[in-house]
């Protein structure tokens, strides 16, 4: 496999696990009864984990000096400082989560161009 192709499915990865955590937020927020008292650090921790990883893979595409590439590591390091800001987290997770179009629209790009060619 391509190594270009293994940074990009990273960066799928790490997206996916942004979007899981910031989903199960707002399913809790119109159901508080099934939130256990850990239930906010897991979720911040699996955005911080997530954010991270695609940090990492942004880090390592061919297109990280382009517009593309830096909006995939200011997104990646959106996620992973939102605990920083204490109570207020839910500013920079909805900055996230209005970036997460064009998020996928890049990783979209960059899965198709890592495509390996059929002869």
């Amino acid at each position: 496999m391509n190594k270009q192709r293994v940074w990009v499915t990273t960066a799928w990865v790490g997206c996916a696990m942004v979007l899981i955590a910031i989903l199960a937020v707002a399913a809790v927020s119109f159901d508080k009864d099934i939130v256990k008292p850990l239930f906010l650090e897991y979720v911040t921790g699996g955005v911080m984990v997530g954010g991270l990883i695609v940090f990492i893979a942004a880090w390592f595409l061919p297109d990280r000096k382009n517009w593309r590439g830096i909006t995939l590591m200011v997104w990646g390091l959106i996620a992973v400082t939102s605990p920083w800001f204490g109570l207020l987290f839910l500013l920079p997770w909805a900055i996230v989560g209005i970036a997460l179009p064009l998020v996928i629209a890049i990783l979209l790009r960059q899965s198709r161009l890592t495509q390996p060619a059929i002869a």
